[in-house]
């Protein structure tokens, strides 16, 4: 007769709240790290990280980013600030990635916060940023290489004139190249600035060299109808170009006009372009836009949503607060932790938990999701400090730098990833993927690439749901086990059985090897170029749900020594560069015992 297997081909992330042998077939538990649950449904090493960028060994970590994705003509822009230093993201005409100083001596105070603002008079958008200072800094994202220079002159390379890149057009206004900056007066609908002012040709620059539109700093107590020098603006927030300014030391809070940010006026009664101010029952800690309101966190444990209510000419417009309601430590932690979703506002609290504030189905007032109560013990375990939180592509990633890791929460599925390895502050999008700005050096990494963490090998580990077969209280044997799966030949996965909690009874240990072609199944087709269609075969790297970029497919079936067990738990384990491996389906031959439970009985 054929042996009776239990197998278990079903997937389904990973939890830390119940207890571990308490828990349906196929649940990662505690142990579980750089593993995840696949668009294949399959469980699988992750993918590692690479450098991207310059590579930098000071002892300061990034602090903040930003990335500016939809500026007027088209092109990003991508920043990020450690000590001392704020930079942004220059790729040159060769593909080489540099991040560049946009400018220094900010000291400690580089915990920058940004939003963008639409400048109807230059017709480009400015990117706006604060750091707890009094003051506001404006850039306008400009970019270029450097061609040519006379006395007062200075050429750019190609055809696209300074105004179309980006650069001012009116004001005071100048560029920087190579550290020293250059005023100028004129020239922006030309390739030629005019009006230059210091004499650039002392610099001697080559071509190439790039140049970049300087920062403008206003203090916020210059603004009209601003605060005084003593309000040390930390959250900016752009809503239908008013531009809504806090502080984390005040609860007195300004919007600007909606065509001068740094117009905070309004008339009596007040116009629907006006600025205006509000005052909050806490100071704040982050603001969101969510539909057509602002959302403000304060405090430890409050949310506010500002309510423009319109006249019935439609003519004047009241500003409101509605504080929403929730209970004690429900403000969110920080800006960098609070982002959104395609439906809601998400973040972590201070309880901390990870969730949503958003209209639930038939439900018309904004309510509260918990998120991450299937990871209750690690949420109370972890320390936050410095960490961040980001949507994309229906995944949340949590950086928690303070444990040296990251969370992943599979929206689609509505489960958690296993922890991932990595000492990162901020996330970043850039080219429509993912990165992950370093909290030890000012460095970036892009994620999900190769399979080395920036030449390290990945230590991954699949830690299952303890099983008793159905039986809690009785117990049983196997000697022979199921593995399905996909491996590459210079893989080396370690199959480890805890026999009762914690290898309680014994531990036992299998090796499978990759490069054993007794257990592969190879198809005679070499699955070559040319034999399948272009947009059905990975070119770049493997593909989550494409079976010809897979690794070829193993079958082995284990032995082991008989051991009694309640309960037993399958471990797979790889520590090496470049390991490349999935499973498919895990079981074993389980059957009951005959010897019974008598040592156990008194």
């Amino acid at each position: 007769m054929p042996i009776k297997y239990s197998i278990n081909s079903v997937f389904s992330g990973f939890r830390a709240k119940e207890d571990v042998t308490n828990l349906p077939p196929g649940v990662m538990v505690d142990g579980s790290q750089n593993v995840l649950t696949n668009g294949g449904e399959r469980v699988a090493a992750r993918q590692g990280y690479t450098l991207f960028g310059q590579s930098n060994a000071a002892l300061t970590g990034v602090q903040s980013s930003y990335d500016w994705l939809d500026r007027f003509n088209g092109e990003e822009r991508h920043l990020r600030s450690y000590t001392g230093e704020l930079e942004y993201l220059f790729e040159a005409s060769d593909g080489s990635i540099t991040w560049r100083r946009l400018a220094n001596g900010f000291g400690d105070n580089v915990s920058f916060n940004f939003d963008t603002f639409w400048n109807n008079t230059e017709k480009i958008d400015l990117l706006l940023f604060v750091n707890g200072t009094n003051n506001v800094y404006e850039w306008s994202g400009g970019v270029t290489t450097f061609a040519s220079a006379t006395a007062n002159t200075i050429t750019k390379q190609g055809t696209f004139t300074w105004a179309q890149e980006g650069f001012y057009t009116t004001g005071t206004r100048s560029v920087i190249i190579n550290g020293t900056t250059y005023a100028y007066t004129g020239g922006e609908g030309t390739t030629t600035l005019t009006g230059v002012s210091p004499d650039p040709t002392g610099g001697a620059y080559s071509a190439g060299e790039v140049i970049h539109q300087a920062i403008r700093t206003t203090a916020m107590s210059s603004f009209t109808s601003g605060p005084s020098a003593t309000y040390l603006v930390s959250l900016i927030q752009t809503l239908q170009n008013h531009v809504y300014y806090g502080s984390f030391v005040d609860r007195f809070m300004y919007f600007s006009k909606s065509i001068d940010y740094k117009d905070l006026s309004f008339a009596t009664p007040r116009i629907a372009t006006d600025g205006g101010t509000f005052t909050l029952d806490s100071p704040p800690k982050a603001m969101k836009v969510e539909e057509e309101f602002m959302y403000v966190s304060g405090g430890m444990n409050d949310w506010f949503k500002v309510i423009f209510t319109e006249s019935a000419d439609t003519v004047n417009q009241s500003v409101s607060i509605q504080k929403l309601k929730t209970t004690v430590q429900q403000a969110t932690q920080s800006q960098a932790f609070t982002t959104k979703d395609k439906n809601s506002v998400v973040f972590l609290s201070q309880e901390p938990t990870i969730t949503t504030l958003g209209r639930v189905q038939l439900v018309q007032t904004p309510q509260n999701v918990d998120l991450s109560d299937p990871i209750k013990n690690d949420m109370n375990s972890y320390n936050f400090t410095g960490g961040s939180i980001l949507y994309f592509q229906n995944f949340l990633y949590v950086a928690v730098p303070a444990e040296g890791l990251f969370r992943m929460f599979n929206i689609q599925k509505q489960w958690w990833e296993a922890p991932q390895t990595g000492q990162f502050s901020r996330f970043a999008i850039i080219d429509g993927e993912l990165y992950a700005h370093s909290s030890e050096v000012p460095e970036t990494y892009k994620l999900f690439t190769g399979a080395t963490d920036n030449g390290a090998p990945i230590e991954c580990m699949a830690a299952f749901s303890y099983q008793n077969f159905g039986d809690r209280a009785n117990t049983k044997i196997f000697n022979r086990c199921y593995i399905e799966g996909y491996i590459s030949s210079n893989t080396i996965l370690t199959l480890r059985v805890l026999y009762d909690y914690k290898g309680a009874t014994g531990v036992s240990t299998y090796l499978i090897n990759g490069s054993d072609r007794d257990i592969l199944f190879v198809p005679a087709d070499d699955g070559s170029l040319g034999k399948h269609s272009l947009g059905k075969a990975s070119l770049a790297g493997r593909e989550l749900t494409d079976d010809t970029a897979l690794p070829p497919k193993f079958r082995v079936y284990p032995w082991f020594n008989e051991l009694d067990f309640y309960e037993m738990q399958f471990q797979f384990e790889s520590n090496q560069e470049d390991a490349d491996w999935e499973l498919i389906a895990i079981g074993n031959d389980s059957t009951m015992s005959t010897s019974g439970n008598n040592k156990l009985t008194k």
